[in-house]
């Protein structure tokens, strides 16, 4: 049996996402999937799937760090008990060195890379960090003995911006399959 499936992208210039979500619902239904979900979905995305199907996915992988916290999906999938897993939660490596970050590090001594994914934990998100390096896999792991505090959060909830996306945007990406 497979844990989870996802849809990675919905490729909306197809219109073919509905059917692949159906595609995924009648071997969960089966008994050979466990869990489906989505990837890279906006909220349109959503409830034309939830819509037309009345299945809601378990998760939706979407693009979330510091920089591009996507306050408004998150709303709607807390509403619809959609899990989110953040993908490139780290900025793509590209707030490893962002100053602000720097300080909270220096603060709890810890790395950067740790503060980000203990900001995922405590927001409520899964996080699965990319990394290649002994040494950085165990660091990444090393997030349960401390916790950001309201300041800290406040401090990173403020660095959102509306184009802090560093990957495609789902509502135009068009990538051939």
């Amino acid at each position: 049996m497979i844990d989870l499936f996802l849809i990675h992208w919905p490729v909306p210039s197809q219109g073919k996402y509905v059917e692949a979500w159906k595609t995924l619902i009648e071997p969960r239904n089966g008994g050979r999937i466990r869990s489906i979900g989505v990837s890279n979905f906006n909220q349109d995305h959503l409830e034309r799937i939830i819509g037309e199907t009345g299945v809601m996915p378990s998760v939706n992988q979407i693009e979330l760090h510091p920089r591009f916290q996507q306050r408004h999906i998150r709303e709607f999938h807390g509403t619809h008990n959609i899990r989110i897993e953040s993908w490139s939660p780290l900025g793509s490596g590209r707030l490893l060195s962002d100053p602000t970050l720097e300080k909270i590090a220096g603060k709890h001594r810890k790395s950067v890379a740790q503060v980000i994914i203990r900001w995922h934990l405590q927001e409520g998100l899964i996080v699965i960090p990319k990394s290649i390096h002994q040494n950085r896999i165990a660091a990444n792991f090393d997030v349960f003995d401390f916790e950001l505090d309201a300041e800290d959060l406040k401090t990173v909830r403020g660095m959102d911006s509306s184009d802090g996306r560093t990957g495609p945007n789902p509502t135009t990406a068009a990538f051939l399959f």
